[in-house]
């Protein structure tokens, strides 16, 4: 259980980052007040990010774990 939690934790957090960078930079551009709105998008993001990654991340090793024997 611990492991999972961690691995959630980390999976999200890293998702979260990059996605919610690379999403403000296209959506935004890149200027002087890139950082703030990468760090306000990346803390919404992370909220929802760390919960699913936990819950879902069982589910989706299933799935790939069905898919890779098939």
């Amino acid at each position: 259980m611990k492991l999972r939690i961690v691995t959630g934790v980390l999976m999200g957090t890293l998702m979260s980052v990059i996605m919610s960078g690379f999403i403000t930079f296209v959506n935004t551009g890149f200027d002087a007040g890139f950082v703030g709105r990468w760090l306000y998008a990346w803390a919404v993001a992370w909220v929802i990010a760390v919960p699913l990654a936990v819950l879902v991340g069982p589910i989706a090793r299933k799935w790939a774990e069905a898919l890779v024997r098939a």
